[in-house]
């Protein structure tokens, strides 16, 4: 009997520590896609600016909407490194998931849209290359990217939404690009590695993405 008193005391003490866990912040590091190589030939281009216009609320009306904790809303230094919010099995909630500091969504994001244009066999120049100063301008404005999980009966389901607007003259005859992913994975639970991984996987799809849409567009 003792036994059985101890066994479910542990079960409780491990579900009060996983909800304290849940219910708080986490700073985890996202690992930003690798740079590939720029074709030997093509297009030359530069990513002058990445733009965070994600759009956060306090309480939002459905979990896919950008949102942190109070007056937090209005400040970049938390905003810029946001990019999952946790929530308990009832859909409420809870802690948020953030970038460290000196690291930011869009900087992620920007090495997506580098590896898109790479693959669609565009050279992407940095400042010092040769012909940067002639490249055409790439400006880009991230409207989404977000995770988020779905309860499930059996499993979770860890969603993110990535949405990106590329900007310049020399792109679909003027007019902005837009280029949407979104992404989903079911599991039994969800660690802060599962988020990590989950941004990830939704940075390699938007990556394709936007390989596909630029490819279109020569057509």
């Amino acid at each position: 009997m003792q036994t059985k008193y101890l066994k479910i005391a542990a079960i409780i003490s491990l579900a009060m520590l996983t909800g304290a866990c849940a219910a708080s912040r986490s700073v985890v590091e996202i690992q930003e896609p690798t740079s590939i190589e720029n074709p030997a030939v093509g297009p030359a281009v530069k990513i002058t600016s990445v733009e965070d216009k994600r759009k956060f609320e306090i309480d939002p009306s459905t979990p896919d909407i950008p949102s942190l904790a109070n007056d937090e809303i209005d400040d970049t230094s938390f905003t810029s490194r946001a990019y999952a919010r946790k929530r308990n099995t009832y859909g409420m909630a809870l802690g948020d998931v953030m970038l460290p500091e000196g690291k930011t969504v869009s900087d992620a994001v920007n090495k997506a849209i580098s590896n898109g244009f790479k693959q669609a066999g565009y050279r992407v120049l940095e400042p010092g290359d040769v012909e940067y100063n002639s490249a055409a301008e790439i400006d880009a404005d991230l409207i989404k990217f977000w995770s988020w999980f779905e309860p499930g009966f059996w499993q979770v389901t860890v969603h993110n939404k990535s949405e990106v607007v590329l900007n310049s003259a020399e792109l679909n005859k003027g007019d902005p690009v837009v280029v949407n992913d979104h992404y989903q994975e079911k599991m039994q639970m969800v660690l802060d590695s599962d988020w990590q991984r989950s941004a990830v996987n939704a940075l390699r799809e938007l990556t394709s993405k936007i390989t596909e849409k630029l490819e279109a567009l020569k057509q």
